[in-house]
């Protein structure tokens, strides 16, 4: 804190009655403010959704003893899909009700917590949309990775059909 040119107490008091900057002009801020840093960009949702998938099933196949079983998968996609349309779906409700509260009254009280209830359902609304918009490129990664897992047996049964024919 000391205002580099002497220490201590005698460097903090200088210090404290130095006038700060002047703002820029037209800035809003009050002579000897600072704007505060801009809000952080929210996570990407979607790249993380389909980078767990990913994660996931390399620690799943990682290992020599592993099958691919396109059911066990379909099982899966379809339980996180089921939870998709129903529990996301019926908490998007919830959060698209808490920011329509009507009034109880016109006082300062009422107003407040009208206000308050709408933003908190807002904010619930935003977490919301992440999660879900997780848990879809989760479950499309999963069924991209199934699609490539059948496709290469397709194509594996193919050339195995054309080297038989070749003997």
């Amino acid at each position: 804190m000391p205002d580099g040119q002497q220490g201590g107490l005698q460097g903090v008091y200088n210090e404290s009655l130095t006038p700060g900057q002047a703002p820029p002009a037209n800035s809003g801020l009050l002579p000897g403010s600072n704007a505060a840093p801009p809000p952080a960009q929210p996570p990407d949702y979607k790249a993380l959704g389909a980078g767990q998938a990913k994660a996931d099933f390399a620690a799943a196949s990682g290992n020599g003893s592993w099958e691919f079983d396109p059911e066990a998968m379909d099982k899966v996609i379809t339980q996180l899909e089921d939870s998709l349309d129903g529990d996301y779906a019926e908490a998007r409700r919830h959060a698209a009700k808490l920011m329509q509260i009507p009034s109880p009254g016109s006082e300062v009280g009422s107003q407040g917590y009208v206000q308050t209830a709408s933003a908190s359902g807002a904010a619930y609304n935003q977490f919301l949309k992440g999660a879900t918009d997780f848990v879809s490129a989760y479950v499309k990664t999963l069924k991209d990775i199934r699609t490539a897992y059948q496709n290469n047996d397709e194509q594996t049964k193919e050339q195995l059909r054309n080297f038989g024919k070749a003997l």
